[in-house]
């Protein structure tokens, strides 16, 4: 990770002296369609990525935190069909909360009649003696993976300060397939410091990477990048250096995806999800306006619940047909926007503005 980003990140985390250390429970959270997140509390991640306020350490109360995952996989609602399990970073990290505690928690959600049952964590926190254990549990479920991965690019990744070694990434994910384990990786669209086109071509760039490197059915999870208190980003964008994306944006990396891979292709955080314990107002989504903003939703509902790659296809060209002031004000702004210099000298010199803004 890069030494100032990483010094940068910590600088905005530790400014929630509120949020840090507070004691909060487990939760149940709906992603979209028939998948909910059960969050469970943890010590926080200590990787740094400059869009992500997973940083905070909570406190670890073992048995009020089982005596909730209790109650909500009791109450499940009638539709769940994935049950993902997080924490405040990697549900596997063992720095966040015990290995032990992990396995209990998969023990009770293993009494649910869910469908499938997905992991969110790091690639470095998979192991073949935690697998092994894992399908021992949660045997009669499905079982998946899913991991960040953001971009496949290395510049990309410096951006966003991810810890990622996309080879090894690839290797732990072909690992899982060869023993029964589903899989997907997280794309983000969006990245500071490119333009909208080298954000969209950056987007396209990882997806073919994916669809090269990694097995058939390992899933593509596209996230256009929100703003989030207590990032590095949301200081971006306070200071005018970074705004939030277009919903077109988003559209245009749908409409250029090869339409046979969309069965491949799912979405999330659109604008139809929060962070549970800061709050609707802690996050800025992508923008639209009010003329298109119910069409748009009503696409993503549909493609998040789209059963066949012919459905995802007629809901893409649908979108695509939708014309609106706001799209052409994204068109002009992305046609207009210059850049001269590398993705490196940008990154060099918005080191350089972070060191005197944080005195580091």
């Amino acid at each position: 990770m890069n030494n100032i980003l990483t010094k940068s990140v910590w600088r905005m985390r530790n400014k929630d002296d509120f949020k840090a250390g507070q004691e909060v429970n487990a939760a149940l959270i709906p992603t979209g369609g028939t998948s909910y997140q059960l969050y469970v509390p943890s010590g926080g991640c200590h990787n740094a990525c400059i869009f992500c306020n997973y940083g905070f350490n909570h406190p670890v109360r073992r048995e009020k935190i089982l005596k909730r995952v209790e109650h909500i996989c009791k109450f499940l609602p009638r539709n769940v069909e994935t049950l993902i399990l997080e924490s405040s970073g990697s549900f596997l990290d063992d720095r966040e909360f015990s290995e032990d505690l992990q396995y209990q928690i998969m023990g009770i959600v293993a009494r649910t009649n869910v469908y499938r049952v997905q992991i969110e964590t790091h690639y470095k926190t998979v192991t073949y003696e935690k697998v092994k254990k894992i399908l021992e549990i949660l045997s009669g479920h499905v079982v998946a993976f899913e991991f960040g991965l953001e971009s496949a690019n290395d510049a990309t990744l410096s951006i966003y300060n991810k810890d990622i070694d996309v080879g090894k990434l690839y290797q732990v994910v072909l690992n899982c397939n060869n023993l029964g384990i589903e899989t997907s990786l997280n794309v983000m669209v969006g990245a500071p410091l490119l333009t909208i086109k080298e954000q969209v071509q950056d987007t396209l760039d990882t997806v073919k990477h994916i669809l090269r490197g990694c097995p058939e059915n390992t899933a593509i999870v596209l996230f256009p990048l929100n703003i989030k208190d207590y990032t590095l980003v949301k200081h971006l964008y306070n200071q005018g250096r970074y705004s939030a994306i277009s919903h077109w944006e988003f559209i245009e990396v749908l409409e250029k995806i090869p339409r046979n891979v969309l069965d491949r292709i799912y979405i999330s955080w659109w604008g139809n999800r929060y962070n549970e314990f800061h709050g609707k107002k802690a996050i800025i989504h992508p923008k639209s306006c009010e003329k298109c903003h119910n069409q748009l939703m009503d696409f993503y509902s549909k493609f998040v619940n789209a059963k066949s790659v012919e459905e995802k296809q007629k809901l893409v060209e649908k979108i695509s047909m939708v014309s609106c002031e706001c799209r052409d004000d994204y068109e002009k702004e992305k046609e207009s926007q210059k850049i001269d210099k590398d993705i490196w000298q940008r990154l060099a010199e918005e080191e350089k503005k972070l060191i005197d803004e944080f005195d580091l």
